[in-house]
């Protein structure tokens, strides 16, 4: 009996912790029309039906202000898959390439910077293909 109500604890507390839980919004890799960074650990994607995304960043990357191309990858993801955590985006600045992780994707409500993926063809998206 003990060990059943430990296995339903472990269950309950599993199903509630956050890494278990759906993405609560999903930026396709090959929707990205805006993005913008208000610092160097943090992005802002914007897809075409302009729903926005902020992500926490951990790594490399760096002089967001004055990368005009991002690559996203995502091993064994194709270009419809969301960004999601564990994705690597990668900056490439006056010969200097930068490379980070997505620790954590939320929902953003505030305004997006003027890099235009989808308009220019700045943002670039790799499946890891």
């Amino acid at each position: 009996m003990r060990k059943l109500a430990l296995v339903a604890a472990v269950a309950v507390v599993a199903a509630t912790t956050p890494a278990f839980a759906k993405p609560t919004i999903c930026i396709r890799q090959d929707d990205i029309y805006n993005w913008s960074s208000p610092d160097d650990k943090h992005l802002v994607l914007e897809n075409l039906r302009h729903q926005k995304a902020l992500l926490t960043l951990i790594g490399t990357c760096g002089g967001f202000k004055f990368t005009e191309t991002l690559m996203i990858r995502s091993p064994g993801a194709m270009g419809v898959s969301c960004v999601s955590r564990g994705d690597m985006v990668t900056t490439h600045d006056l010969g200097f390439r930068g490379t980070c992780s997505v620790v954590k994707i939320e929902p953003y409500t505030g305004p997006v910077g003027t890099h235009h993926g989808g308009q220019s063809g700045d943002t670039q998206n790799s499946s890891g293909h």
